[in-house]
């Protein structure tokens, strides 16, 4: 049985629809992640469920109740904004241990509470200091532990490390997922960033227009696309539109390349990640010539015009020498990697 259920949710302001009858489930002890662009409705649901937002029609249920006439203080929900929304006239221990105060929790317990929270995100020795005097990552851990202090049984991270930068970012993922992991709390996150939805979620529900479109582990998702959104929203694709046809697609007119086309006659839509195709000296499914090219790393990203059009391909950099900008390539990848879809999708 599901921990948290959205069942037909819609939120409508007069004419325009935030959210289209969405559908969810989460088990207990799962992390979800709403990945979607800016205005697809995914905040706005996490609202619904924090009881922000009153539903226009559909029910949030939590461990089979129904939250319809539940108030937010009553939940039993923890909550991380985006903004950390901390009090900047309290120390770090009062913040995390507001709302402890405001459960009327007995104070030596309150006391023994917020050092544990403290401890799980390793800032028990700033406890006296103020907002102020500490770093986006220390604020960020301040807004997690004063989330968890009041033991909640389920999580709601609204674009929780939007403000730190990349390094810091990556860190807090880790320490994030650790917590979440040790804690078994079932935990719903909204996100833009593919990256951060792939590392820390067990299923994502991709949102487009205020519809979930797929719902998936992490590495389903990436590798079997939905649709052409999806396929492009999470992690980068070369997009061909082609032309189902026995034992394969037809694409550029008479270039047929195999793949497992479902049945699919007529036109079709082709996806293909750029670290699925293996760049050669010559050879391979294609002939093509290198546009441009980034060294980024730990990877090169390069852009090669094809008879198919131009193909992004990312190459691990192991060291050795790379194509040039106007050197002549071979393209080739496994028959798998080549998705097709069909052509209205997206």
């Amino acid at each position: 049985m599901s921990f948290l259920r959205l069942d037909g949710l819609e939120c409508r302001y007069g004419e325009f629809t935030a959210v289209r009858h969405l559908d969810l489930e989460a088990h207990e002890g799962e992390f979800v992640s709403l990945l979607g662009p800016s205005g697809c409705g995914k905040t706005t649901t996490l609202q619904m469920i924090a009881g922000f937002v009153t539903p226009t029609t559909g029910r949030v249920e939590m461990d089979g109740r129904d939250l319809a006439n539940v108030p937010p203080n009553r939940r039993d929900i923890g909550i991380v904004f985006q903004s950390y929304a901390l009090f900047p006239h309290m120390t770090v221990a009062g913040n995390v241990a507001f709302g402890l105060e405001m459960r009327r929790v007995a104070k030596a317990e309150r006391r023994d509470r917020v050092q544990r929270a403290l401890e799980q995100v390793h800032l028990d020795h700033l406890w006296a200091r103020y907002p102020r005097q500490l770093s986006g990552g220390q604020q960020q851990r301040v807004a997690l532990a004063r989330a968890l202090v009041v033991e909640p049984r389920l999580l709601l991270l609204d674009e929780p490390m939007s403000n730190l930068d990349a390094k810091l970012r990556e860190d807090m993922q880790l320490e994030l997922r650790r917590l979440q992991r040790s804690l078994r709390i079932t935990t719903i996150m909204v996100t833009h960033d593919q990256n951060e939805a792939m590392a820390l979620s067990d299923r994502i529900a991709v949102m487009r227009s205020g519809r979930i479109v797929q719902v998936d582990t992490p590495q389903r998702a990436y590798e079997r696309p939905a649709d052409e959104f999806a396929s492009t929203f999470l992690g980068k694709s070369n997009t061909l539109r082609g032309r189902g046809v026995p034992g394969g697609v037809a694409l550029a007119g008479d270039t047929v390349l195999p793949a497992e086309t479902g049945g699919r006659v007529g036109d079709v839509l082709c996806t293909l990640r750029p670290e699925k195709i293996r760049l050669s000296a010559a050879g391979g499914r294609l002939a093509g010539t290198v546009v441009s090219r980034l060294f980024l790393g730990n990877h090169w990203l390069f852009q090669v015009a094809s008879a198919v059009g131009e193909l992004l391909v990312y190459c691990q950099n192991a060291g050795a020498a790379m194509p040039e900008e106007g050197d002549r390539v071979g393209l080739d990848w496994d028959d798998a990697s080549l998705l097709v879809l069909a052509a209205e999708a997206g």
